[in-house]
């Protein structure tokens, strides 16, 4: 079994399309990634530009280079596995 975080990303691969629009993020990702956040740090230039492409005014979110980026953000919460495992004792 993988780590939380790797099998995070692989099945946000595995439910989100290649490529989709940015205003569906919510919606595909169950509110997990919300694309208002997103959005704001676009505009501080947080996430590399390469993660989107345009078609016309629409912002598409390149799946595979967004979520290589977004796993980047991730962490283990250990302090929550620490307190489990006291409690199964």
């Amino acid at each position: 079994m993988g780590s939380g975080i790797g099998q995070t990303i692989l099945e946000f691969q595995q439910a989100l399309p290649a490529v989709f629009r940015g205003t569906e993020l919510d919606r595909l990702t169950g509110k997990a990634i919300r694309w208002r956040s997103i959005q704001n740090l676009r505009s501080k230039r947080v996430i590399p530009s390469e993660c989107f492409i345009y078609s016309g005014s629409k912002v598409l979110v390149r799946r595979d280079l967004f979520l290589k980026w977004w796993r980047g953000t991730l962490r283990e919460n250990t302090v929550a596995a620490k307190r489990r495992a006291r409690h199964d004792v």
